[in-house]
């Protein structure tokens, strides 16, 4: 399986950073394409998620430096400088994300929708977020300066309810910024900036509630390398043609053939 592992890791290397679920193609293809089964496919499409958190750590590195170079003298609310408002927003949205998206990655993880029907869901999630995406098409002119408690509030539960396959993280978060009245560039930077305690939470309590799934660790530590290049490479196109690429467009067409499957049945 290590093809398919390093296969796997490329798809979520490539689709996390857009505004469509990485998780929910990744989950399309292991469920349909390589018969896993739909709890242990979640398991996987998470820890694979370990190599394109490296990548959004690498890439933001002085960021996240900058941000830790202040954090020991952070105090919410005494200060509004850039650094005090971003941790602030950072906190706050992490700990939203927690309590509304482990209840529901428990929910998909144990639901009795399988087969064509879980996939269909799937298939509607991404419909859903492509014509949110959509609708928000338009330039704001607010930074990271002017970032408060409504906006870690907003994103920070939206972003939980990606929780659930199908629901673009990377395209919800980027969306309800947009809706925020936050330019292209800032909000995706906040959105890439949000993925890293929301990734590495959902790491560390996968791994104290069920373990490493049953897969060799060589395929996962494959697909961890190949989802972390690809993920650090898609990042800087993105960033680089952000507002030529029709994103929403793409995630209507994975949704409609998600549900071909459901029309086959009739």
């Amino acid at each position: 399986m290590l093809l398919e592992a390093i296969i796997l890791g490329v798809i979520q290397g490539v689709l996390e950073w857009l505004p469509i679920s990485s998780e929910g193609n990744l989950i399309l293809v292991m469920v349909m394409l390589l018969g896993i089964q739909q709890s242990q496919a979640l398991a996987i499409s998470v820890y694979l998620h370990a190599g394109t958190l490296l990548s959004v750590i690498i890439y933001f590195r002085r960021t996240i430096v900058d941000l830790l170079r202040v954090l020991p003298k952070y105090r919410p609310g005494r200060s509004n400088s850039e650094e005090n408002r971003l941790i602030s927003f950072l906190l706050l949205s992490t700990v939203l994300t927690g309590l509304v998206g482990y209840p529901i990655y428990r929910f998909a993880e144990t639901a009795t929708v399988t087969g064509e029907y879980f996939i269909a869901l799937i298939g509607i999630a991404l419909i859903a977020t492509g014509l949110l995406q959509k609708s928000v098409r338009r330039l704001g002119r607010r930074t990271v300066k002017e970032l408060n408690f409504t906006d870690a509030l907003v994103v920070g539960l939206a972003q939980g309810f990606s929780a659930f396959p199908g629901v673009s993280r990377s395209g919800v978060t980027t969306s309800c910024l947009l809706f925020r009245g936050f330019g292209t560039v800032h909000a995706l930077n906040l959105s890439f900036l949000m993925s890293i305690p929301a990734i590495l939470g959902a790491q560390i309590g996968l791994g104290l509630t069920t373990g490493v799934p049953n897969i060799d660790i060589l395929d996962i530590a494959l697909g961890c390398f190949s989802s972390f290049v690809s993920g650090l490479i898609s990042i800087h196109v993105l960033m680089k043609v952000a507002q030529r690429i029709r994103f929403w467009l793409f995630c209507i067409i994975i949704g409609l053939i998600a549900l071909l499957p459901v029309f086959s049945l009739f």
